[in-house]
């Protein structure tokens, strides 16, 4: 019986001493998943501008008539790791306030499994067929295919919402972490 209560008590010990160094963390050894969240503040104000210096590519302005709160929107692509080029849909807010009060609701619209995908059903219809994916049927079957959503889901930087390509959630926010952290590498750190 002795042996046997100190083996649980020897287990106890040790599950609580993992947990707890998995628990804690230090700044020093912070990851920049760990740092770069869904929604990151950052007091810089950026701009397109802010992309050049990464070999961004632009493809489209979009008119931001409609989307409340935003002072601009961009469509364009970019080679994270000099990997495959991948679409990011880029809004930018007068402020990381403004990107947060009025972004979110507009970005779902547009990313994740929900995301609305015809026009005349979004609320700001600027770029949504650039949102969308279209998956012909497979050859010799009659099936016409099916359109899902390019951008898995987005993240809030600073002020910019981003909508990062991706197949899913986590595909897109390693997208959106990767494009943060090229074009502002010190807040990132």
């Amino acid at each position: 019986m002795l042996l046997k209560s100190l083996r649980l008590s020897l287990f106890i010990s040790l599950f609580l001493t993992v947990i707890i160094t998995a628990c804690g963390s230090s700044e020093s050894g912070s990851s920049p998943e760990e740092i770069f969240q869904k929604i990151t503040p950052s007091e810089r104000v950026f701009t397109i501008d802010d992309f050049d210096s990464i070999n961004f590519k632009i493809s489209k302005e979009y008119d931001v008539r409609g989307l409340t709160g935003a002072t601009a929107a961009w469509f364009g692509f970019w080679k994270p790791g000099g990997g495959d080029a991948k679409e990011f849909e880029i809004r930018f807010y007068a402020s990381h306030t403004d990107a947060v009060e009025f972004g979110p609701s507009f970005a779902d619209e547009g990313a994740g499994e929900n995301a609305i995908l015809e026009p005349e059903d979004a609320r700001w219809n600027q770029g949504v067929k650039d949102r969308r994916y279209f998956f012909a049927g497979r050859i010799g079957t009659h099936g016409s295919g099916s359109v899902q959503p390019k951008y898995g889901g987005y993240a809030i930087y600073g002020n910019m919402v981003m909508l990062c390509e991706g197949a899913n959630p986590g595909h897109s926010f390693d997208r959106c972490a990767a494009l943060a952290s090229a074009v502002d590498p010190q807040g990132s750190e």
